[in-house]
């Protein structure tokens, strides 16, 4: 049978290879990066370096994902707020609007505003855009972490009883709905810093679920946009990746 090059080399040769791989290997990803993709592989650099690879084509078929839903959660959640706030100005602005009045909550030291992280992050971005610039704008540059947290338990009474709940169908429970939210926030938070993706801590921080849950809520607020994405259901994109480009390690998602 035919031998590749590196079959045919002497063993101390192809561990001489592996140790120089493993050397550019960690200045390139750095060894507390690199180390999980190790162990996935049994010390395999070859494999792990496959595997850190699979891994960021993951992360680009979840966040593409992931990116059309966020879209529409954040002009859904834009619609409810405009249709139930009539003050002087955009509810982003006003700041009479429930999401920028002061909301008070017992804490541990006292009471605590907690929409005072809401007014600093909309300020924030008015101050990086041109001056003038429309509501539009300062929506499209607010991160998914800032809608996330408007359905969060601390805001329920002043924004999700008032106006966010007409963003979803009749009946959506808010405390199953925001555990689904936080989920998809926090795997997509550790897609643009090229994180570990697989053997996740929990349910909460599945790429799989992440996906499906994206998937399934797009549904919710756009269906048309997610026929045309998705179809009528089936298999979503992270599966199909897997199906199509298995993993290079016993892995789960």
């Amino acid at each position: 049978m035919a031998t590749t090059p590196e079959q045919s080399l002497p063993q101390s040769v192809n561990n001489e290879r592996s140790g120089s791989a493993r050397e550019w290997a960690e200045r390139w990803l750095s060894p507390e990066r690199l180390a999980p993709y190790l162990a996935a592989c049994g010390g395999d650099i070859g494999r792990a370096l496959e595997l850190y690879e699979w891994n960021i084509s993951l992360g680009q078929v979840l966040m593409r994902d992931i990116s059309h839903f966020e879209v529409a959660l954040r002009n859904s959640y834009d619609r409810a707020l405009r249709e139930y706030w009539d003050g002087g100005a955009h509810w982003l602005l006003d700041d009479a609007s429930p999401v920028r009045r002061p909301v008070m909550r017992r804490a541990g030291r006292g009471e605590l505003d907690v929409n005072r992280i809401n007014r600093r992050t909309i300020d924030a971005v008015v101050r990086q855009l041109p001056e003038g610039s429309a509501p539009g704008s300062i929506i499209a540059n607010l991160t998914l972490g800032f809608w996330v947290h408007l359905s969060d338990r601390s805001r329920e009474a002043e924004i999700w009883r008032t106006a966010l709940y007409r963003a979803w169908p009749r009946g959506t429970n808010r405390r199953e709905l925001q555990g689904r939210l936080t989920g998809i926030l926090r795997v997509r938070n550790r897609v643009p810093h090229a994180e570990r993706l697989f053997d996740p801590n929990g349910a909460s921080h599945s790429p799989l679920l992440a996906d499906g849950d994206a998937v399934c809520l797009l549904r919710d607020l756009c269906p048309e946009a997610a026929a045309r994405l998705y179809g009528d259901g089936g298999r979503t994109p992270v599966e199909l990746f897997c199906e199509e480009h298995p993993a290079p390690a016993d892995v789960r998602l």
